[in-house]
């Protein structure tokens, strides 16, 4: 279960801020956030045969972490306005990153706390090399994200601490 939550706390380090909303929204269905997760949820328990775990196929997993690349390169290339080269760069370092992220995680042999760490120094290198292919204008405003960003994994970890 902590290696689900893993994979979604990444989700979040690499997502959009409205699409990690989404999906860290659980099942607040009043307000449109995360309308979709109560039915896969409540989808997996039904199809899965260890009641109230929700594992993932290898093939749901990657289809995810494609979608999240996707939706974060999108978000990108509205909100800092990137070019063509950009986008390219931009999504192959977040694909690179993914999968070392998705690597680290499935790591059995380190603890939870070395994960974490790991995952961070991969996503400020990510950062770091994004920075590279911005210009000044671009770099405040993905400055902004990032920040955004963390604060509102500050916020998922004081909830679910709870």
């Amino acid at each position: 279960m902590k290696t689900l939550k893993s994979v979604f706390t990444i989700s979040l380090l690499l997502g959009s801020i409205t699409f990690a909303s989404a999906q860290f929204g659980g099942n607040r269905m009043n307000n449109g956030m995360g309308m979709g997760m109560g039915t896969r949820n409540q989808q997996n328990i039904q199809n899965n045969s260890n009641f109230g775990r929700n594992e993932k196929s290898a093939e749901e997993i990657e289809k995810e972490r494609v979608e999240n690349i996707n939706k974060t390169v999108e978000f990108l290339k509205t909100e800092l306005k990137l070019d063509e080269l950009q986008i390219i760069v931009i999504r192959k370092e977040i694909e690179t990153s993914s999968k070392k992220i998705y690597a680290v995680v499935k790591n059995d042999e380190i603890s939870e706390e070395d994960k974490t760490k790991e995952i961070e120094a991969i996503s400020e290198k990510t950062d770091t090399t994004i920075n590279t292919f911005l210009n000044a204008e671009q770099k405040e405003k993905y400055k902004k994200f990032i920040e955004n960003k963390k604060e509102n994994l500050n916020k998922l970890k004081e909830k679910r601490s709870r």
